[in-house]
């Protein structure tokens, strides 16, 4: 099986026109055909403990909700897998159906279960009642919009356009922002072909920036708490001494000559 970012490519978009202009792009390219989108909208909530316990042990634990269907999953947060659905890539992550509006305590057996199974080492901290202190603390929205890509060569590909709002509810702060994603749907000789097509994308359309960002990291970043007076002022008094220093150096350099 491919490396995952061979099979995945995300970016963020320069402004709200740009998944209008790639969609225009791909009706230009002949050699592509699209089926009609579909759209529906996901909320995902991320849970920590008051002092991030999970955080600190670089474990993510997400309830993901479509519709009247829920998923809870618990997985190693900073794990990239080689392998797309690989045995290595199972042993990093546990899952399982639950519904809508179950508490999290209906399945604190699944998560302590799942937790021993994917740590064959001690663990470093006492999941004994762990669970029993994870609160919300992230939400992430999405609405999305996906459309069925087909070229020659049996290439199938799937574009994923996503409208995300940020509730972090650790630091009190929201944002939002759009995600366009293409994942290879088809097999592995067909590679070549999928990667012909992301240049002609990234070529044609200057509107889009790669990243090998997650939605939640993204989320994160766009949510950390605002910078404090100090802060601001340290970095304030850094610039000026940065700007103070460039211009000694352009005098002596001018006093030289």
């Amino acid at each position: 099986m491919l490396n995952i970012f061979k099979r995945e490519k995300r970016y963020g978009v320069f402004d709200s026109k740009s998944y209008s202009k790639l969609l225009s792009l791909l009706k230009t390219m002949t050699t592509y055909t699209m089926d009609e989108s579909e759209r529906l909208t996901l909320t995902d909530y991320y849970y920590d403990s008051p002092t991030f316990l999970l955080e600190q042990n670089e474990l993510l634990l997400r309830r993901r909700v479509v519709g009247k269907k829920a998923q809870l999953k618990i997985k190693r947060r900073h794990f990239n897998p080689d392998t797309v659905f690989s045995d290595n890539l199972r042993s990093h992550e546990r899952e399982k159906m639950i519904g809508v509006h179950d508490s999290l305590s209906k399945h604190y057996f699944f998560l302590n279960n799942a937790l021993n199974s994917m740590f064959s080492n001690n663990l470093q901290f006492d999941p004994d009642k762990l669970f029993e202190q994870m609160k919300v603390f992230m939400v992430i929205t999405m609405k999305r919009e996906t459309r069925k890509l087909y070229g020659y060569g049996g290439l199938k590909i799937e574009i994923l356009h996503e409208f995300l709002n940020f509730e972090n509810r650790s630091t009190k702060r929201k944002n939002q922002t759009e995600l366009i994603q293409f994942d290879l749907l088809s097999s592995d000789d067909t590679l070549p072909l999928f990667e012909d097509f992301i240049t002609r994308v990234e070529k044609h359309c200057k509107e889009l920036f790669y990243s090998k960002d997650s939605r939640f990291e993204v989320a994160v970043r766009m949510t950390k708490p605002l910078p404090s007076k100090e802060e601001m002022k340290k970095k304030n008094d850094d610039l000026l001494r940065a700007r103070m220093q460039r211009e000694s150096n352009d005098n002596i350099t001018g006093s030289a000559k």
